[in-house]
C-alpha cells in the first residue's frame, strides 16, 4: 500500500470520526434534562448558600431546568450567574451522561467583619476577596467596629468616610491580622471584636477579662501578641487580674497599664 492510498484512508477515517461526532452532539443535544443535582461542599466554605438558595437563583432567571434540551441549555450563562454572587468562590455546571444537570458549587470562607456604625458592612474571606454581608448567615468571625475611617490614615480621603470599603490600609490590615489570628487557636478564641478608637488606634477587646490592649495599628502582631502574652504570664498574676482596664502594647519594648 503506497503513501497515496494510506493518507486517503486516514483522510476518510478522520471524516468519519468527525461525523460520528457531530452526530452523536446532535442526538445529545436533543435529549431533554431528567433531573438537575446541586453540589455544595460544606467543609470548604460557609453557608451563605444552600441548594435551595442556588435553584431559586437559577430559576429566577431561565425558568426550570427540567424538560428542557440540552441543546438549549445556557450552561455558560448559568455558571456566570453562580459566579456573579459575592459569596460564591467558585462554580461549574454541565451536563452528566444520565441526562443530568450538575451544578458544582463553592462558596466563600470568610475570617473578619467590617462593620460601620451606619451599615451592615462587608466580610473579608481567606483570600483577601471582600464580600457584601448577607442576611441569611452571619458566621463567628473576627469584627471591626468603631471610627474605622480614622484608622491610622496619613493623607485625608473623603471616599473613605463616603465608603469603607476603599479605605484600602484597613482592609489589607485586617486582612493580614484575621489570617494570623485564625491560625492561632488560642487568639482565635479570645479576641472576638475590634474597635478602632478616635485616635485611629485599633484596641482589641477580649471575651474574657476587663482588660483592653492598644494595639495601634494592626501591624507588627506578633511582637504585640508576644508583649500580650507577657502581660498575662507575668503582670497580671502578680499585680491583679482586674487592676487595669487598659493595657498599651503599641510602642516598641514597652507595655503601658493603666
Amino acid at each position: 500500500m503506497d503513501n497515496r492510498i494510506k493518507n486517503i484512508m486516514g483522510f476518510l477515517l478522520i471524516s468519519a470520526f468527525l461525523v460520528f461526532v457531530s452526530f452523536t452532539k446532535n442526538e445529545q443535544g436533543k435529549r431533554s434534562v431528567k433531573s438537575v443535582f446541586v453540589s455544595i461542599d460544606a467543609t470548604k466554605g460557609d453557608a451563605f448558600m444552600d441548594k435551595d438558595d442556588v435553584i431559586d437563583l437559577v430559576y429566577s432567571r431561565y425558568d426550570t431546568l427540567l424538560g428542557k434540551s440540552f441543546h438549549s441549555l445556557c450552561l455558560n450563562g448559568i455558571e456566570n450567574l453562580l459566579k456573579s454572587q459575592s459569596s460564591v468562590k467558585s462554580a461549574e455546571v454541565y451536563v452528566e451522561q444520565n441526562g443530568s444537570v450538575k451544578l458544582d458549587v463553592e462558596l466563600r470562607k470568610v475570617i473578619a467583619r467590617i462593620k460601620p456604625d451606619s451599615t451592615p458592612g462587608f466580610y473579608i474571606d481567606e483570600e483577601g476577596f471582600s464580600m457584601t454581608w448577607q442576611t441569611k448567615y452571619s458566621p463567628r468571625v473576627l469584627t471591626i467596629t468603631g471610627h474605622l475611617a480614622k484608622y491610622n490614615r496619613y493623607l485625608k480621603d473623603t471616599m473613605v468616610d463616603e465608603d469603607i470599603a476603599t479605605h484600602f490600609k484597613l482592609v489589607n490590615d485586617v486582612y493580614e491580622f484575621a489570617k494570623y489570628v485564625n491560625k492561632n487557636s488560642f487568639w482565635k478564641a479570645q479576641i472576638g471584636q475590634v474597635y478602632i478608637n478616635k485616635n485611629g488606634d485599633a484596641v482589641l477587646i477580649p471575651l474574657i477579662g476587663n482588660e483592653e490592649f492598644v494595639f495601634g495599628e494592626l501591624t507588627n502582631y506578633k511582637d504585640k501578641f508576644d508583649k500580650i502574652n507577657r502581660y498575662y504570664d507575668e503582670i497580671a498574676p502578680k499585680l491583679g487580674w482586674n487592676k487595669y482596664k487598659e493595657v498599651n502594647v503599641k510602642y516598641d519594648r514597652q507595655i503601658v497599664c493603666k
